[in-house]
């Protein structure tokens, strides 16, 4: 386990996961090698492989306000845009390609990834899930650990807020999340179990590892988790948006969210008990109905619906949020809270494409791109 990196601001940095198409049948390209190679400066050492070949990462640097990282955000799709446009591809961001066939994805070969594959079986070969995973600093890996169980509270109202894949293998699923079903169908990619320090976490970390079950920290696939790399705890429960606005979005909810936090436990106050049982009937309330379930909340009992949920949440955020300068863009959440998530948006634009999933994916490739 790396020693854990103090960060004394509570920086941001994000990654996205976008899938690659062909630009006139829509269907997934095996081509993320190509694209790099077409790439060159600093922008070639943001991107990266992940476990598909139709797949790239971009990474931003470490930003401390949400408006500069989402300038680089529009930067690097616009430069990645450009990039698959030589090659006859698009670019897309949503949490899900809408009708690929899932049986005849070609992998990355390396030995990282034959070992994911080795481990979890069929559960990879349909794995065409796309996610944003944003980065928050914080000043010690306590810190970390005490962030990481308070939000669980509002963890999967974000998921229905996110929820951007209703579409997959040439259906609507009838869930708002497909993305979340196919990823937290493998072990490790849930919550993580009620740690109380930070020792506690590298223990069982000791242990899987002495098993065989990882091979480094990155197999730890909760939806929270800290990074001892960076110093950051890590939030991989969204699906990756179309609209970098909503990026702005989200981005600026967590970061507000972890420095208020990070206030509580600097303050000396105790840790809120979460119901396990209530998190995994939200868990499900998400993904199947997004925002227009109804959960419990984990911390009180309440039956409350996810939008007055999450304006609690929002609620909670904003004084911290105008500290960080990024209040625009907690106001823009609110907006986005009447007006739904991006499933909803999909299966509107499904119907006014009378029911063609091809043209619902190039029309996503280009709202992508559309700032």
């Amino acid at each position: 386990m790396e020693n854990f990196r103090q960060n004394k601001f509570p920086t941001l940095g994000i990654e996205e996961e976008f899938h690659l198409i062909n630009a006139e049948t829509a269907d997934l390209s095996p081509s993320v090698t190509d694209v790099i190679k077409c790439l060159d400066g600093e922008m070639k050492k943001r991107v990266c492989q992940e476990l598909l070949m139709c797949v790239i990462e971009n990474r931003t640097g470490v930003f401390t306000t949400v408006n500069d990282l989402v300038k680089s955000t529009e930067e690097g799709r616009s430069v990645l845009s450009e990039c698959c446009g030589k090659l006859d591809l698009n670019l897309v961001a949503s949490g899900s390609h809408p009708f690929a066939n899932w049986r005849n994805l070609t992998f990355v070969e390396d030995d990282h990834y034959r070992w994911v594959r080795e481990n979890y079986g069929y559960f990879t070969q349909r794995l065409l899930s796309f996610g944003l995973h944003i980065h928050v600093g914080v000043k010690n890996e306590e810190v970390a650990i005490y962030v990481m169980n308070e939000m669980y509270r509002w963890i999967y109202s974000l998921l229905a807020f996110s929820a951007n894949s209703p579409y997959y293998d040439g259906i609507d699923t009838g869930l708002a999340s497909a993305r979340a079903h196919l990823f937290h169908s493998m072990p490790r990619t849930r919550v993580a179990p009620p740690f109380k320090s930070y020792a506690e976490y590298v223990s069982y970390y000791e242990k899987l590892h002495q098993l065989g079950a990882v091979t480094r920290t990155g197999d730890l696939l909760w939806i929270i988790r800290p990074q001892p790399l960076f110093g950051t705890v890590e939030f991989r429960i969204f699906d990756l948006p179309t609209s970098v606005r909503r990026i702005g979005a989200f981005v600026a909810l967590i970061q507000a969210a972890v420095d208020t936090y990070q206030d509580s436990f600097f303050a000396g106050k105790p840790a809120s008990t979460i119901h396990v049982g209530y998190l995994e009937q939200n868990w499900w309330s998400a993904v199947r109905f997004g925002m227009n379930a109804s959960m419990i909340e984990p911390a009180t009992g309440e039956i409350i619906s996810v939008r007055d949920h999450l304006k609690k949440f929002i609620d909670l955020v904003t004084p911290r949020a105008i500290k960080l300068y990024s209040k625009n863009h907690i106001d823009y959440a609110r907006a986005m809270i009447e007006d739904g998530n991006e499933a909803d948006q999909q299966r509107i634009l499904f119907k006014q494409h009378e029911g063609d999933l091809q043209l619902l994916e190039l029309e996503i490739a280009r709202k992508t791109v559309e700032y």
